[in-house]
């Protein structure tokens, strides 16, 4: 059985593959760009975000980062890494959160974490 915290960063990462296929679709569309769905662990967020393409890269650019509406971080399970203009940024805690994160990245097979190099 999966307890509350497996499933709150499953809740996220169901929302991080939404977002990549918005991103996706956003870049191939030519046309003004769809928000983005808040990557936070409520199952049921109604919340969007809209950072920009090279914004959600950055996010991205780490397994263990989301994107969140803000003050929607779960302190059993996130640590803040920045504030942006309408979204913050978070990092899964070391342990069970950023291994669920890391092993679901659709992006990346190795899981790369904040402080790795490659």
């Amino acid at each position: 059985m999966i307890d509350w915290r497996e499933q709150e960063v499953h809740n996220e990462t169901r929302s991080r593959e939404i977002n990549e296929w918005i991103d996706e679709s956003n870049e191939h569309s030519g046309l003004p760009a769809d928000p983005f769905v808040c990557e936070c662990s409520g199952s049921s967020c109604p919340s969007t975000i809209a950072p920009t393409h090279l914004e959600y890269e950055e996010v991205r650019a780490y397994s263990t980062h989301f994107a969140i509406a803000t003050d929607h971080e779960s302190p059993d399970l996130d640590l803040l890494v920045s504030e942006r203009a309408g979204f913050t940024i978070i990092r899964k805690l070391p342990g069970m959160p950023a291994r669920v994160a890391s092993e679901s990245d659709p992006r990346n097979t190795v899981g790369r974490q904040e402080g790795d190099d490659g």
